[in-house]
């Protein structure tokens, strides 16, 4: 019967096969999917950061290369103060009036400091008193229409001329459909009065290439003293994108709406220039989109792993684990002998599976052996019940019989009634006492063969060839007798004079009992001793003699398993020899 668990030992609460995945996943996916997204965090802010500082120092930089144009420009255009030229023709012009002159000397000027300066589409210049009479000059490194000067005298001058007023002896700039205009007073040596007005229309291209041209900017604009100069697309609308341009200092970073606006101002010792540049973030996330599909394939390829992990415990340790269980409750069930078919894929649980079929094999045939020695003690008490008609009345009765014959002074029969006396105590064995010493053993002996010498007489001879310091030596009650019998009762019947040795020596570490006879022993005597000692033999049919040959090898097993033994052979001499060998660490008081 299945014993119940006790309730007070700690139980597992999940199974092998669970914690096993919950082993995995935390020492495992967990570890890797925090580490992934880690490096993919740490990897993402630091490109970004590492893009956000190339980007802000290639903004540094093209800022610096704008502002040393624009520097340039302005140096250049105080070329026209600097050099008298346009000074001595506005004096000649304002004492002699020819106007002519005038414009022969400015126009050679023009046409020797700035046509070939990259920096401008043309300069311009007018006397304050003459603002429609417009000098000017194209830059010859570029293919630039007449026309653009129509349309600066119809649409930019009075433009300029308003704003020139309000200049002083500052520089300005205009932006007028798209052109910057770089405006710059000429003013008297004496009076610091305006008395004409240089115009450089800037080429933006070239002044402004560097911030144009910044890596993922979709929009550019540039604001000079205020003015605002789109670059690259529409206008930046400075209020709607809540800038505050600091005062001066390196460009700025701000994300907004997944916009990356870079801005920022530098002021110099005449002008001022703002800027802002927007950046297309979808550009820059694009260079990550490599690392995000890697990273992503990594967590993907977790998930086949995983699987691949969970199947081979599953196959080399659950299941085998889970078969093993399910053969021990089989066992505990009751299928004693149940085995294990099943081949593991691996060694160790291969080698539990042949012990344990090993183990249960072995459980069975103890079972059964239990058993059999069971039916045995519950038949041979059967028998003793049945044998047990009163005791006491038995033993009453044979003591009349033995004082009469007493009485009668027949001590032949008393003598033979207390043999028998002796021989009933030894078998009903009322002190349940299966061990006794061979000093007693030989005591139930000795009635034996009185009795027997009885009724044989001269015919049988007794020898005893018996240590005397063995006798203090235990062995189970009755292992003797049997034997003796066997070889009084089933020896060679013809002859006129038997012979029987009894020899009780010790062997190494063993106790020796032999019962030799000169009788010879039957083929079928023989035969039928062999089957009953194998155990084969049918139990139905046998004499009194033989069953108690089995007795005895059956009680010799079940005290000492296979360290007892016993034999019935014939020697060298011919003689029928039983044996019985008992181990002495059992023989022993």
């Amino acid at each position: 019967m299945r014993q119940k668990n006790n309730m007070s030992e700690p139980r597992p609460r999940r199974s092998l096969k669970w914690s096993l995945i919950s082993l995995i996943v935390t020492c495992w996916i967990l570890p890797l999917a925090l580490v992934g997204g880690l490096i993919g965090y740490y990897i993402t802010n630091n490109l970004n950061s590492q893009i956000d500082n190339t980007v802000k120092d290639s903004v540094n930089n093209s800022v610096k290369m704008c502002l040393d144009k624009i520097d340039a420009s302005i140096y250049s255009s105080r070329a026209a103060t600097y050099d008298a030229t346009i000074a001595n023709a506005y004096e000649q012009y304002k004492n002699d009036g020819n106007d002519y002159q005038a414009y022969q000397q400015v126009s050679k000027f023009l046409n020797k400091q700035y046509p070939y300066d990259d920096k401008f589409d043309m300069t311009l210049l007018y006397f304050c008193d003459m603002p429609d009479n417009v000098f000017y000059v194209l830059n010859n490194n570029d293919d630039k229409s007449y026309s653009n000067v129509t349309d600066y005298k119809t649409s930019v001058q009075p433009k300029v001329v308003e704003f020139a007023k309000t200049l002083g002896t500052q520089i300005g700039f205009m932006c007028v459909d798209g052109k910057v205009y770089m405006v710059r007073n000429l003013v008297d040596s004496t009076e610091f009065r305006p008395y004409a007005v240089i115009v450089m229309q800037l080429n933006t291209a070239a002044v402004f290439e560097n911030l144009t041209d910044v890596v993922w900017a979709t929009k550019s604009t540039v604001w000079l003293n205020g003015t605002p100069v789109s670059l690259k697309g529409p206008e930046i609308d400075v209020k709607q994108q809540e800038i505050k341009f600091p005062y001066d200092g390196d460009a700025f970073v701000r994300y907004k709406n997944n916009q990356s606006l870079i801005y920022g101002a530098r002021t110099m010792s005449s002008y001022t220039m703002s800027y802002a540049i927007d950046i297309d973030s979808t550009s820059l996330t694009k260079q990550f989109d490599g690392l995000r599909v890697f990273i992503l394939f990594l967590g993907l390829l977790i998930i086949p792993l995983l699987a691949v992990v969970i199947f081979y415990f599953y196959k080399n340790v659950t299941r085998p684990i889970s078969n093993m269980l399910k053969a021990y409750l089989k066992i505990e069930n009751g299928s004693l002998g149940y085995k294990i078919t099943e081949n593991f894929s691996n060694l160790e649980f291969n080698y539990f599976k042949d012990a344990f079929n090993n183990m249960s094999g072995k459980l069975k045939e103890q079972f059964e052996c239990i058993y059999r020695e069971e039916v045995a003690l519950r038949d041979a008490r059967i028998i003793a019940l049945q044998s047990q008609i009163n005791p006491h009345f038995l033993n009453n009765t044979l003591e009349i019989i033995n004082w009469q014959a007493r009485m009668t002074n027949d001590m032949k029969v008393s003598n033979m009634i207390e043999a028998l006396s002796t021989m009933l105590d030894a078998a009903m064995d009322r002190s349940r006492n299966s061990i006794v010493s061979l000093k007693e053993e030989m005591r139930y002996v000795d009635a034996y063969l009185y009795i027997v010498n009885v009724r044989m007489g001269r015919r049988l001879s007794i020898s005893k060839e018996i240590d005397d310091g063995l006798m203090e030596c235990t062995l189970p009650r009755l292992v003797m007798q049997p034997i003796i019998e066997n070889e009084v009762e089933h020896g060679d019947s013809g002859r006129r004079k038997r012979l029987i040795v009894i020899r009780v020596y010790q062997d190494g570490e063993n106790l020796v009992l032999e019962v030799e006879s000169d009788g010879l022993m039957a083929d079928e005597d023989a035969q039928k001793i062999k089957l009953l000692l194998s155990g084969e033999a049918d139990l139905k049919n046998e004499s009194y003699n033989h069953l108690g040959i089995r007795n005895v090898q059956q009680r010799l097993q079940m005290i000492y398993g296979d360290q007892g033994k016993i034999s019935i052979t014939t020697n060298e001499k011919g003689h029928t020899l039983s044996q019985i060998i008992l181990p002495s660490s059992l023989s022993s008081q």
